[in-house]
């Protein structure tokens, strides 16, 4: 067990305590009162007796006497415990009268009921400074400054049980210590003078006590009251106490008796309740050490106990993570170079089969441009006879077709129609079927009975269009040996045409159509014929000369000039205009570029008297 040593000293005497102190139980092993004569000093006498005893590098607990600690009973509102420390220091400056920002402040709470009740007490620095120096001159090392009229209590309250108001007594040579308990709880300490002579002191102290209760609020008589000492010592004060107090239950307690003594009887003081501080202090040390003022370890805020478990998680948490994370992206790059090795290895193979690729790509496009030049003229005859206005109101008399260096090709033709609006339509129906249409110029013939307006067009084809349908045949031979059906639009385009057919070729109608077109033409003719009968007869009954014709019928062998290019003419518009519509047949467009002229016209007429009818009419 470890020895410890509690001290007390004052002007008159040195008082010590030598005891084992394991958890709750103190085996006392010495216990000394030593006077203090006028030559010598506490210092001298406590060295001498550690000295003596080989107590040095002892622990140390020093009770602190009233002389030298200030004491005030204060009331504070309801705070949090953490807070209430730094209140009572606050409070304690503003109402001690010697205490400072540096002196040494700590409390006892006594109660709660509506407010905080408490005991607190002030030590200067300069006798703490004089305490440390008194056990260090001694070599002890000093543990606890604690305040003396509350060690002793603990003692007894422990022990012995409490009753409802129980007052406490330690009579030492000039003073006396009255604490006054309730309910097993100190609520008050009060140390007051006592006389010098014997025959007033049992008296004084039984006034002292009515006065304690009546400071402290109790105005009814004590239930027990406690004098530390023996029953041979105190037996004056004890009656004394009894009759003036009014309390029958007086009672003188060894404190010795409440621990283990495991030194002689017969060495113990006489006046043994002068060490009940001292006992108590040795006690309470071990197991209620929050019963004491202790100015050397005084109350404070709580600090935050560190929580190791918690800082290593703060701690270890963040670098676990950062480890984890830092493992899952070198698997993610070990990952992504596998990947990248790989695609490596892929791409080094596939790049001889892609420079491969590209050569014949060019190649492709090579041939493609030159496949471009070659239009199929057939099927863009073919394609412009289904879009262009049917024979009664347009005559085709010229084609020019010939190829492009860079693809594609050029359709020229010329003819004559039956009203300009024929021409814009056509035009219309050539741009949908996604051809450039270049107009030329568009001139009224003169002499002409039905087709009255001659024209001449160019028809670009693009080099785009010419592969898209190369493209189209391609993909519809391979749908038809596959055994699938394409469209027959598509097929009907990409169809090779291989015989000749007019370009301006009636559309594809039913028969009966064909029949009421051909009874209308005989119809038309019919008219024609009446009105020119109708004309020749009037010219008759004229008297003035007849009218000639000025221009003459050109042989069958001769042209006129064409607005087209050198190498193709258009004929006479006016021969074209024959009183019933012509058919023409488009030349074979084997060569490209090769001049074009209709293979079957109608001779034009000559009356001119016709001639003559037919002016008057327009």
């Amino acid at each position: 067990m470890p020895q410890k040593i509690a001290l007390d000293y004052d002007d008159n005497e040195l008082r010590v305590v030598v005891a084992q102190c394991s958890g709750s139980r103190v085996h006392v092993s010495d216990a000394r009162v030593i006077p203090i004569d006028e030559s010598s000093s506490p210092s001298q006498e406590l060295r001498s007796f550690i000295s003596e005893n080989s107590l040095q590098k002892t622990d140390v607990l020093v009770a602190v006497g009233r002389g030298k600690a200030e004491l005030r009973e204060l009331r504070l509102p309801i705070v949090p415990p953490e807070e209430l420390p730094d209140m009572v220091r606050f409070q304690a400056i503003r109402s001690f009268a010697s205490a400072s920002d540096r002196a040494l402040v700590d409390f006892l709470e006594t109660g709660r009921d509506g407010e905080i009740s408490l005991i607190a007490a002030a030590m200067s620095p300069t006798d703490m400074d004089q305490l440390r120096e008194l056990c260090q001159t001694s070599e002890l090392n000093i543990q606890r400054a604690a305040l003396r009229p509350l060690t002793a209590a603990p003692l007894y309250l422990k022990s012995k049980g409490s009753v409802p108001i129980c007052v406490l007594i330690d009579l030492l040579t000039d003073d006396a210590e009255i604490t006054v308990a309730r309910d097993g709880k100190v609520i008050f300490v009060r140390t007051v003078r006592l006389p010098q002579e014997d025959e007033h002191r049992s008296n004084a102290i039984a006034a002292e006590i009515k006065r304690t209760l009546m400071a402290c609020g109790e105005t009814n008589h004590a239930d027990r009251i406690i004098v530390w000492g023996t029953q041979q010592v105190h037996q004056a004060d004890l009656d004394a106490i009894r009759t003036s107090s009014g309390c029958q239950d007086v009672q003188a307690v060894n404190p010795f008796d409440l621990v283990d003594l495991k030194m002689p009887a017969d060495q113990v003081p006489a006046h043994v309740g002068r060490l009940a501080p001292l006992v108590g202090l040795l006690a309470a040390d071990e197991g209620s050490p929050q019963s004491l003022i202790d100015f050397l370890n005084p109350r404070e805020r709580p600090e935050d106990k560190p929580d190791h478990v918690k800082r290593a998680c703060m701690i270890g948490g963040p670098i676990a993570a950062v480890v984890l994370v830092g493992a899952l992206i070198m698997l993610q790059l070990r990952s992504l170079d596998q990947q990248i090795a790989t695609a490596e290895t892929t791409a080094n193979q596939l790049a001889s089969k892609a420079d491969e690729a590209q050569k014949r790509v060019a190649q492709t496009e090579e041939i493609d441009v030159f496949l471009d030049e070659d239009v199929h003229w057939l099927d863009e005859f073919k394609r412009i006879a289904a879009n262009v206005p049917p024979s009664d109101q347009m005559i085709v008399s010229n084609v020019y077709a010939s190829s492009t260096a860079k693809g594609g090709g050029t359709i020229k033709f010329a003819g004559a129609v039956v009203s300009p609006d024929v021409i814009e339509t056509m035009e219309s129906a050539l741009r949908e079927a996604n051809y450039q249409v270049q107009s030329g110029s568009s001139n009224k013939l003169p002499r002409a009975t039905r087709y009255t307006w001659s024209f001449d067009e160019t028809i670009t084809i693009p080099a785009s269009a010419v592969r898209q349908a190369r493209e189209e045949r391609l993909a519809a031979m391979k749908a038809a040996e596959n055994g699938e059906t394409a469209d027959p639009k598509e097929a009907s385009e990409s169809e090779p045409a291989e015989q000749t057919a007019p370009v301006t070729e009636q559309p594809a109608e039913d028969q009966e159509a064909e029949d009421q077109e051909a009874e209308d033409q005989e119809a038309d003719d019919q008219e024609a014929d009446d009105q020119e009968a109708d004309d020749q007869e009037a010219d008759d009954q004229d008297a003035d000369a007849p009218v000639e014709s000025t221009e003459q019928p050109l042989p069958d062998d001769q042209t006129k000039p064409s607005d087209q290019e050198g190498e193709s003419a258009v004929p006479d518009a006016s021969e074209a205009s024959s009183e019933a519509a012509p058919e023409t047949s488009v030349p074979d467009s084997s060569a490209s570029g090769a001049e074009a002229s209709p293979t079957t016209t109608s001779p034009p007429t000559t009356d001119a008297a016709a001639t003559s009818s037919q002016e008057q009419d327009q």
